[in-house]
């Protein structure tokens, strides 16, 4: 071989090498040691003049990322939208139902949350540190750039529904729940490979605006001119198919007034704008969280498919952990359906509540409702 022959493979080796190594690191950047996705800043989508949106609120961009439904599996991302305080809600969530048992069932949870807005800097900043921590460990947090508020609901909303479709391809459904929702996965899964199950699915709720101005959640004309809204789905818990969320988010007009009533807005308008049809999942949900204890304590009546849990977030994971067990023992978990017994712990429940029961739902939006039943 002539000299000037090895000279080139050598300079050619070494030049493949080094940008093998600087691609390595390039991508390693992003990762943690557990194979986990670690927080990033992805690009976002951009309008014509380069700036950045998320309906209304120019400048948005993700603080926070999760490449949760990365890899060739196709899951069901549930979005859990939690306010970037409720640690301890998202805690006993990630432990309520299994690693091995969410894969089998084909689900992956992903957090939905805004920023810090205590008003205090300092604790403002502990709390986003100790995000970041957690979103390092578990690489399921999406986090907007927009404060945590009532108010921001819709953002928060509209976040989710973006963020699925673009990082979501390979999914057929999206799930959208709240972090105060006991919610069975296994009729959930059950409920998604119905062949009547239509383009949402969920609590059905058809309701009229309040135009009471004392009440805070008064709903001005100039804010919806209608006497009546457009049936749509609680936003404790909804499912949807992934085209259908793509058409709720191309139904957003351009320079369209912002509504902050969220499941309303976008179960509600935007699905009656992009033409969607509602399957109504009302008969399966509860309204409150005496059938959950009843549930856990009893094993009674756990056959629903969501029931709020109150100020008690350890049903959340009680609740999960009483279905697995009755499914590995294959016994009932729906005893005393509707009897005596059953509504006797419902009576104990109700005696033993504590008064401020309801304390946590103060300040929620409120709607008139017309026909739930």
């Amino acid at each position: 071989m002539a000299p000037s022959s090895w000279k080139v493979e050598i300079a050619v080796f070494l030049a493949v090498n080094t940008s093998f190594l600087v691609l390595f690191d390039a991508f390693s950047a992003d990762r943690n040691i557990s194979g986990r996705s670690a927080p990033m800043r992805p690009r976002p989508s951009r309008l014509d003049d380069g700036r950045q949106r998320l309906m209304d609120l120019n400048g948005f961009e993700y603080v926070v990322d999760s490449g949760a439904c990365d890899g060739p599996r196709r899951l069901t991302p549930v979005l859990v939208h939690s306010h970037v305080d409720h640690f301890e809600r998202r805690r006993a969530i990630r432990q309520s139902y299994r690693r091995t048992e969410l894969d089998r069932l084909g689900f992956r949870h992903v957090f939905m949350v805004g920023l810090p807005s205590s008003g205090d800097v300092a604790t403002d900043r502990v709390t986003q540190e100790r995000l970041v921590r957690e979103s390092s460990r578990h690489g399921d947090v999406v986090q907007g750039n927009f404060r945590e508020a009532y108010r921001n609901l819709t953002y928060k909303h509209a976040m989710g529904l973006t963020w699925f479709a673009a990082r979501c391809p390979q999914s057929d459904y999206m799930v959208k729940m709240d972090d105060d929702i006991a919610v069975n996965l296994y009729k959930m899964h059950d409920v998604l490979g119905r062949a009547d199950n239509r383009d949402l699915a969920g609590c059905v709720i058809v309701a009229k605006p309040i135009r009471d101005e004392s009440n805070k959640w008064y709903v001005s004309r100039a804010e919806f001119a209608g006497d009546s809204y457009p049936p749509f789905l609680s936003g404790w818990l909804y499912m949807a198919k992934a085209v259908s969320v793509g058409r709720l988010l191309r139904a957003i007009e351009v320079r369209e007034r912002y509504f902050w009533i969220d499941d309303l807005y976008v179960t509600g308008i935007l699905a009656e704008r992009a033409g969607l049809a509602l399957t109504d999942l009302r008969l399966d949900f509860e309204t409150d969280p005496g059938p959950v204890h009843c549930c856990v304590l009893k094993r009674q009546r756990c056959d629903f498919l969501a029931a709020p849990t109150g100020d008690d977030w350890t049903l959340l994971q009680r609740y999960a952990e009483q279905l697995t067990r009755c499914k590995a023992t294959n016994s009932s978990c729906d005893l005393f359906r509707k009897s005596k017994r059953h509504h006797s712990c419902l009576d104990l429940w109700k005696k033993k509540k504590p008064l401020d029961a309801t304390a946590d739902r103060i300040g929620k939006p409120s709607i008139e409702i017309l026909d739930w039943n």
